[in-house]
């Protein structure tokens, strides 16, 4: 019943009327105010059947509206992260200043793993495999071409500990030096072994020893230097091996200007080796003259002057089978120019001998400082190293070098 045309509903301030003059009830369910039903006004006009409207946007209570703008932020900021790791500037072209290629993989790398460990829901349902991402592999200290790798050889290691070493008494010291120093015409020093095979004991001198390896350890660490030889069946040699000069190939037994196994070029011969041969040569005809008054000594050891070098290096565990050196020039060969052979570090058995037998073969001892020379009609001799004396090298050398255990051999030759 209406009273002065306004319903008991629209006096009280509701939102529909008993009468006619509001809303329904009815109608409220399917559409609300426009303001939106608070808490409150529920609770208090009984309804059960209002429902919190399922849009964000029509929430108009602030722990509500906080929600909401929280999960859709959240939700914005995992697509954007997403976004940003298939978008990354190492996988997609862009028109900006390209990163360097180092911190581009290490991005690009991060970017896949990431990928990876996001929640299926953002991504593809199957998902990234991680083993399709790059796989990085731990580096290494190798001079490599296309095909090849050389791994550097160091015949003098750096120190890694500093042992407390007493050094040896003076009148020790002085005793050494003059054993080095001392002309090897004295004594038992010089040995003419055969025809054309000649043996100076303590030929070098410890500085020229010293000297020496240090050489051949620069040489060795850089392009052509030492390296594992092996032959055409793939079996290697038990040593390490650096050509100067020109470059010897176990596997086809042939010289050459460049060496197989990476094409590096062989270092060139150092001059102040040439000198060191030189005088042995001289230091083997002076032997000559006095032993064989009648004979020729260049005749039966012709002079040469080196132009190629084989530089060996044998650990305590090295070895070499007896063989022949004859893959010089016809020219060289004939003429029986000779083989120049130092020896420094630890001593080793050398054996020589007629013919490719170890049973009938001579052995001799060669120390540090030692050369042997065989030319003429010893050229074809055959000869081989069986066994290293370990601990044997001067302790002077390995003081100023830190020469590895074993046994350093330079064999001079002319092409």
């Amino acid at each position: 019943m209406n009273r002065g045309g306004r319903s008991r509903g629209n006096q009280r301030g509701g939102n529909f009327s008993r009468g006619g003059g509001g809303r329904s009830r009815r109608h409220y369910r399917n559409q609300p105010p426009p303001n939106g039903p608070s808490r409150l006004w529920v609770i208090k006009n009984g309804s059960k059947d209002v429902k919190p409207p399922s849009n964000p946007a029509d929430h108009r209570d602030g722990y509500s509206d906080k929600i909401s703008s929280s999960s859709l932020q959240s939700e914005t900021n995992m697509d954007a992260e997403r976004t940003k790791v298939v978008q990354s500037p190492c996988l997609v072209a862009s028109d900006r200043v390209p990163l360097n290629d180092g911190f581009s993989d290490k991005i690009s790398s991060f970017s896949q793993q990431s990928e990876t460990h996001l929640p299926s829901k953002f991504g593809d349902k199957n998902g990234p495999s991680p083993s399709k991402g790059p796989q990085t592999t731990g580096g290494s200290n190798l001079l490599e071409n296309d095909n090849h790798s050389v791994e550097p050889f160091d015949i003098c290691p750096p120190k890694t500990t500093i042992p407390f070493v007493l050094k040896p008494p003076l009148l020790v010291q002085n005793r050494e030096r003059r054993n080095q120093t001392k002309s090897p015409m004295e004594g038992k020093n010089a040995i003419i072994l055969r025809s054309g095979m000649v043996l100076l004991k303590s030929c070098i001198t410890l500085n020229d020893q010293v000297e020496i390896v240090k050489k051949c350890r620069a040489l060795g660490l850089d392009l052509g230097g030492f390296y594992q030889p092996g032959y055409r069946e793939g079996a290697k040699l038990h040593l390490k091996m650096m050509c100067l000069g020109k470059n010897w190939d176990p596997e086809t037994g042939k010289y050459g200007d460049r060496r197989p196994i990476d094409d590096a070029k062989p270092p060139d011969l150092p001059v102040e080796f040439n000198r060191l041969v030189e005088k042995a040569i001289k230091d083997s005809h002076s032997l000559i003259e006095k032993e064989d008054k009648a004979g020729n000594a260049e005749k039966i050891l012709p002079w040469m002057s080196p132009n190629i070098c084989i530089v060996n290096f044998y650990s305590e565990n090295g070895r070499l089978g007896l063989h022949q050196d004859r893959d010089e020039s016809r020219e060289s060969l004939e003429l029986g120019l000779p083989v120049v052979s130092f020896s420094i570090g630890d001593a080793g058995e050398f054996l020589y001998g007629d013919q490719r037998d170890i049973d009938e073969a001579q052995k001799v001892v060669l120390e540090s400082g030692d050369v042997l020379i065989f030319g003429g009609k010893s050229r074809h001799v055959f000869h081989g190293v069986t066994a290293i004396h370990k601990n044997t090298a001067p302790k002077a050398l390995l003081e100023a070098t830190n020469l590895r255990p074993g046994r350093l051999n330079l064999t001079f030759r002319q092409y």
